[in-house]
């Protein structure tokens, strides 16, 4: 339900092959598509730490890009789209192997395009000869130095087939529609500050895991069915089961043992999750009940779209009970939540004993606020327990649908720009993947020419 690196790449090597056999009958201005072409696989090959050192063609006669190559440009420009939205959960494929594998594709890819350009170059007459030959001759170079990047025997590009884009194709299909409407209340809490977050805020956060997880539980129970997937179908129930009773207790924990100031709070991720349930709740049921397995999963292709489903649903799940837990972490390490004052009293013994000319003028508070983490290590032990087993629930999801491969880029760090790399045009050093996501290893004097 994601496009793929390995997808966009797919389409990008057809526009390609398609830009050579319509070279010779194309029409349409050559320079502005070709330019438009290496424009975009410029952007994308800095994605993958890369500089090249051949100009731009600056005698396009600034028509607009249209036929085969402009298509080729923005299949190029929706691949580097892809790398530019990865983050810090996905960086670890990005592995030098892998991206000498990633350039050479690429390199293929454009110089096939620049191929194509030449021949329809030679195939009409023109009235500026000197402008063809100019363009010619950068063709040309171009071709050079992409043969130079086209290394034989790396074509396995490992993990960075996977890389995700951020949310699923949009779609009017219910299915559909809850998939990305739960991704995007993964990007609601993703955003959502810990210094915002009230304890009535946890105790929603908990309602809205247990809802989903309630909800997956039908539908992975009507998904049970005998088959490749079926110990991955019970270990996903056994795990919702386990997470379901967690809830339960960490529920308990933020009713009668924890509180705070009060005050507003940003609600958007709860308005994300309404769209979420609002969606879910039409797909799953008719108004009244649940529907069974004949009803909602009537053909293969719904099948595999409930496995989807599932699939987002417990992916979106277990990061925002990673969010909850790290929120409570960091609300106790500041001392923002209280608790009653006898489970301060047990694990404190010198609470009573402090003194405070406070305790002969008022009249001693029912909730004290702490940063003790003892007082809080039930609610902690269970959010730990949950997110284990939403974790666990979300590989055996993953399983199930055939995603395992797939690495969905999560959190709110995206990156400005491309890293900036030192290139030559014969030697070419790879810089460590640090430049990607530092800004301080940057180095202002530009490329290496």
């Amino acid at each position: 339900m994601r496009t793929t690196y390995e997808d966009l790449l797919r389409i990008a090597r057809r526009d390609a092959i398609a830009a050579c056999n319509l070279a010779a009958g194309d029409t349409t201005d050559l320079a502005a598509g070709w330019q438009a072409t290496l424009t975009a696989a410029r952007h994308h090959f800095r994605w993958l730490r890369l500089e090249l050192s051949v100009q731009d063609f600056t005698d396009a006669d600034g028509g607009s890009a249209a036929g085969p190559l402009a298509v080729l440009a923005r299949s190029l420009g929706a691949g580097a789209d892809l790398l530019a939205s990865q983050n810090r959960s996905t960086s670890g494929v990005f592995e030098d192997r892998w991206l000498v594998a990633a350039r050479s594709e690429l390199a293929f890819i454009t110089g096939l395009a620049a191929r194509a350009a030449v021949t329809r170059l030679a195939s009409h007459e023109t009235h500026d000869a000197e402008r063809s030959q100019r363009l010619l001759r950068h063709l040309v170079d171009v071709i050079e130095e992409l043969e130079f990047h086209c290394t034989s025997g790396t074509s396995d590009l490992g993990p960075l087939l996977g890389l995700a884009t951020t949310l699923p194709h949009a779609s009017v299909d219910n299915g559909c529609r809850v998939a990305l409407l739960a991704a995007r209340w993964q990007s609601a809490h993703d955003a959502t500050s810990p210094g915002g977050v009230l304890a009535r805020d946890l105790r929603s956060t908990t309602a809205q895991l247990r809802t989903v997880i309630g909800y997956s539980r039908h539908l992975t129970g009507l998904l049970n069915q005998p088959g490749a997937s079926a110990e991955a179908t019970r270990e996903l129930e056994r795990a919702l089961r386990t997470a379901d009773s967690t809830t339960r207790c960490v529920m308990d924990s933020l009713r009668t043992r924890v509180s705070d100031m009060g005050g507003r709070s940003d609600a958007a991720a709860e308005a994300a999750f309404i769209d979420l349930l609002q969606e879910l709740r039409g797909w799953v049921s008719d108004g009244k009940r649940l529907k069974d397995r004949r009803e909602l999963l009537a053909d293969s292709r719904a099948v595999a779209l409930a496995r989807d489903v599932v699939d987002e649903l417990m992916h979106s799940a277990v990061r925002v009970a990673e969010l909850q837990q790290k929120t409570v972490a960091w609300l106790i390490a500041r001392g923002q939540l209280f608790v009653p004052k006898p489970e301060l009293g047990k694990r404190d013994p010198e609470f009573h004993n402090r003194p405070g000319v406070w305790r002969l003028k008022y009249p001693q508070p029912s909730w004290v606020r702490t940063n003790l983490a003892a007082c809080f290590d039930q609610l902690t032990a269970d959010l730990a327990e949950l997110t284990k087993q939403l974790s666990i629930a979300a590989d055996a999801a993953c399983s199930i649908a055939g995603t395992s491969t797939l690495r969905r880029p999560y959190g709110p760090e995206h990156f400005s720009g491309p890293p900036i790399v030192h290139t030559s045009r014969w030697r070419w050093a790879p810089p460590t993947y640090d430049a990607l996501f530092s800004d301080t290893n940057r180095d202002p004097a530009g490329p290496e020419r």
